[in-house]
């Protein structure tokens, strides 16, 4: 008699599509915001983030990130990807003392770099393409990212970080994530 009541039947299907989406992980795509295509608004989703220790980081993997960066690595991630890849990062500080961040897969590859940096270190352009999306923030860091011949320029304010080509046509926007377990 409970399951015969046809709205027992639509609360349960609409409780259980609710906790399906709910857990279900996918990227969303860049936005283009101008005609040119030029000015990006991005935001990824979808991956499960978690703290590890050191001793838990493939020892190829460390290898390869303290080649790369030259840095004393005191924290870790893994990133279960939501294309079912796993990625680690890796953070600690370089011989200048400033915050270095290492992602790279199990087998050694080096996917990206990001370098705390000093605001003198930033084209010009790349500040005023900034200050164009964020004129009243107050810039908590800055970091200078590279991946796969790519670079970029991070400027991580309160709840959102920007990050900006250094000709200052591309201007990419994302939410911090909240928590990391």
């Amino acid at each position: 008699m409970f399951y015969t009541n046809n709205k027992w039947r639509v609360l349960i299907l609409t409780g259980m599509i609710f906790g399906i989406s709910s857990i279900y992980t996918c990227n969303v795509q860049a936005q283009s915001l101008s005609e040119k295509g030029n000015i990006l608004i991005a935001q990824n989703l979808g991956g499960i983030v978690r703290k590890i220790t050191l001793e838990e980081v493939p020892m190829t993997a460390m290898s390869s990130a303290k080649t790369v960066t030259n840095a004393e690595f005191n924290q870790a991630r893994i990133e279960l990807k939501s294309d079912g890849s796993l990625i680690y990062i890796i953070r600690g500080k370089n011989q200048q003392g400033y915050q270095v961040e290492a992602q790279v897969t199990p087998n050694g590859t080096v996917t990206q770099v990001d370098e705390q940096i000093d605001s003198s270190a930033v084209p010009e352009v790349a500040v005023k393409a900034f200050k164009r999306w964020a004129p009243n923030d107050q810039t908590v860091s800055i970091w200078r990212s590279t991946r796969l011949g790519e670079l970029y320029y991070q400027f991580v304010i309160q709840d959102f970080w920007l990050e900006v080509a250094p000709d200052g046509n591309k201007v990419m926007i994302y939410r911090k994530k909240v928590n990391v377990t």
